[in-house]
Parts: C-alpha cells; sequence; structure tokens
C-alpha cells in the first residue's frame, strides 16, 4: 500500500488577506471561542485558506476545528477529543512511518499546501490508530486508518 503523502493532496493556493471572524454555530464551538479566535487571527495554516484551532482537552490530548479565513465558517474537527495513546500495555505505540522509514508521533500533521490531515491517538478514547483524512471543503474524508502497534522493547 503507498504511504499517503500532503502533495498527493494539493490545497488551492493560499488565502493572503485579512481573516473573517470566525462565525460560532454551535454550543461546543462557543464553548472554545476564544482559542477558534485566536487561531483564526493567525490566519491559514491549512488547505490553502483554513486555518486549524487546536486546544488541549486534558493531559496529553488535543480537540480541534477547522476555520475558514475568508468566510468566518466554523467546521468541526474529524473528533472530539484525541487523546495521544503514549503507552498501551506498558509499551509505547507506533504509528505511521515517514518518508525515511521513522515512525511519527505527532497528534497532528498538516500543512498550508494541503488538504491530508493526520492524526495519530485514540479519538474520543477508542481505536488508537493513524488516521488519514482529506478535508472536502466542509468535512474530512477518512482516507485510511493504520492500527497503532505496541513499541518492541
Amino acid at each position: 500500500m503507498k504511504p499517503l503523502s500532503f502533495d498527493d493532496f494539493p490545497a488551492p493556493a493560499p488565502f493572503h488577506g485579512v481573516p473573517g471572524s470566525p462565525v460560532l454555530r454551535t454550543a461546543g464551538q462557543r464553548l472554545f471561542r476564544t482559542r477558534i479566535r485566536e487561531a483564526a487571527k493567525q490566519g491559514p495554516n491549512f488547505a490553502g485558506h483554513y486555518t486549524i484551532a487546536e486546544w488541549g482537552c486534558g493531559s496529553s490530548c488535543v480537540s480541534v476545528a477547522v476555520i475558514d479565513a475568508e468566510t468566518g465558517v466554523v467546521h468541526e474537527g474529524p473528533f472530539g477529543t484525541l487523546p495521544y495513546a503514549i503507552l498501551f500495555y506498558g509499551k509505547a505505540l507506533r504509528y505511521d512511518r515517514n518518508a525515511q522509514g521513522e515512525y511519527q508521533y505527532d497528534e497532528l500533521s498538516y500543512s498550508l499546501n494541503s488538504r491530508l490531515l493526520i492524526a495519530r491517538g485514540c479519538p474520543n478514547d477508542l481505536n488508537c490508530a493513524a488516521y488519514f483524512y482529506e478535508w472536502t471543503g466542509t468535512q474530512f474524508k477518512l482516507l485510511r486508518k493504520i492500527p497503532a502497534s505496541p513499541e518492541p522493547r
């Protein structure tokens, strides 16, 4: 199976204008309005004209929202919470490998020039894996899931 690459999912040209103010539509978005607004001010960091806002949800855990820098529309992330599974039966977990064959352990990987989001962890405390999502412009489409495996000691 061919590894997925950020280059395989090119994004439109980056947005260079003044980012729009976030349009908070749900109770969950309003609950994290400060983090969403602060991230939106920084401008796009994902898929050309979107900003991924990240915030902690406990020890080794992250939640996200996606803000359209042009319109301010806020979209939900592909998971509610993403706890990072550092230990599994007392061993570190391995996820996917980079181009050099090294295991990746970062919770999230994304790029301004790509529509690919890689999330590594246990979404909503279930099914620890590396998840590869394509951003469609309104939602995330799951492309691949690589289950985590214990790293040998």
